[in-house]
């Protein structure tokens, strides 16, 4: 039992040390918006982030539109990709947090920041630019699990790189523990035009072009005994 007290509390350094130093990093912070006052805040957010939050820095920033899901009808202002390094030079100062306090007047209510990390060897970036809109999936893992769902992102990127090379998918792991929301890994999808959501559903048959015939059935039954649920949900970019 002391050993394994002393594994748990080492834990944490072992994970933030592993890529202390990578711009891998997500803040998070869900905002509801007064009604009728969307068009407004919009326009706030943007100049706030030309201000302080400008791209290609270590505290670029956007804001997007969460469309439907347990977060629908919210903002999501993202600041990254960063690392927690960079936090200790984040703006606050020269007119900042005055500017970003300014937004209140039209917002309802603000979550938590919370903070993800992308795990760069199962992330897949295609050759096309997909942005602008995402499908989101947060899987809820049974405890223990993380190194099989891993296995499991593993084959999928191989599908991607062998048969998507214009797609991208990206995996993110949350940076702090919170078993009791359900929100354990986050899969990403990026896409541009609402049309990919009609496409034809291909994805079985290039697994198994890639893994071997009859791979594919296998791979789902691995993952409904490591998954407890997923949510679904779309999210837009604003600017």
């Amino acid at each position: 039992m002391k050993n394994l007290l002393v594994i748990l509390l080492f834990l944490p350094f072992t994970f933030f040390g592993q890529s202390q130093s990578e711009a891998l990093l997500f803040e998070v912070v869900n905002l509801k918006v007064i009604s009728g006052k969307e068009k407004a805040f919009e326009a706030a957010v943007k100049k706030h982030n030309q201000a302080y939050h400008k791209a290609g820095s270590m505290h670029n920033a956007r804001l997007y539109y969460n469309i439907n899901g347990p977060d629908g009808g919210t903002y999501s202002w993202i600041m990254g990709p960063t690392n927690f390094t960079a936090m200790d030079t984040r703006p606050r100062d020269e007119g900042h947090d005055d500017d970003w306090a300014s937004l209140s007047q039209y917002v309802e209510s603000t979550s938590s920041p919370t903070y993800w990390e992308e795990d760069k060897d199962l992330s897949v970036q295609g050759t096309q630019d997909n942005n602008g809109k995402s499908l989101l999936w947060i899987y809820d893992l049974k405890n223990g699990t993380s190194k099989q769902f891993s296995k499991l992102a593993g084959q999928v990127k191989e599908v991607y790189m062998k048969k998507r090379p214009t797609e991208s998918i990206y995996f993110y792991w949350p940076s702090f523990s919170d078993s009791a929301s359900g929100r354990d890994v986050g899969v990403v999808f990026p896409f541009r035009k609402w049309a990919w959501l009609d496409r034809e559903a291909t994805f079985r048959k290039e697994f198994e072009e890639v893994h071997g015939e009859g791979t594919f059935d296998k791979f789902l039954d691995e993952f409904d005994e490591i998954t407890i649920g997923r949510v679904d949900f779309m999210r837009e970019r604003i600017e």
